[in-house]
């Protein structure tokens, strides 16, 4: 039996190339059609959040962008091991994805056993809008196509 998987678009809608998360996990789920090991999401809060969406499923595959510095539309592959532990007790939003899946685990929760993050490098995360720039949309494609023959073969 195939591992249940969730793909998570993680990112804001309202800030233009932040959203390309979102926008690639919406196209990987018109590319993969219905599949009962998948399921698509998106998530524009981060934080516990990101831990309530992924209970339950064996495979979490975030998708997110990145201000890397390099060449828009770029991907990295991560894992929660590349990722710093961050705890702030203040403000939920300063907790990332390692420390959320820590707690997780450690309260004993359904966590996801296999976590993979795709990366994507933008130029910009803070630029109001509500597309993507025309140099990062031109590459959504090519990004989707690549990320499910990685994922799914």
């Amino acid at each position: 039996m195939a591992p249940r998987t969730l793909i998570l678009g993680v990112g804001s809608s309202i800030l233009a190339d932040d959203a390309v998360g979102i926008v690639v996990a919406r196209r990987l789920g018109e590319r993969l059609g219905t599949r009962d090991d998948v399921d698509v999401a998106v998530n524009e809060e981060a934080g516990f959040s990101l831990l309530e969406d992924s209970l339950g499923y064996d495979r979490l595959v975030v998708i997110d962008s990145v201000l890397a510095g390099g060449e828009p539309g770029t991907v990295t592959r991560l894992g929660l091991s590349d990722l710093g532990r961050t705890i702030h007790a203040n403000s939920p939003h300063g907790l990332n994805l390692a420390t959320v899946m820590e707690f997780g685990r450690r309260q004993g929760l359904d966590v996801p056993k296999e976590v993979v993050i795709y990366a994507i490098a933008i130029a910009d995360a803070l630029a109001f809008g509500e597309e993507l720039t025309p140099a990062l949309a031109a590459r959504v494609d090519g990004i989707v196509a690549a990320i499910a023959e990685e994922v799914f073969g």
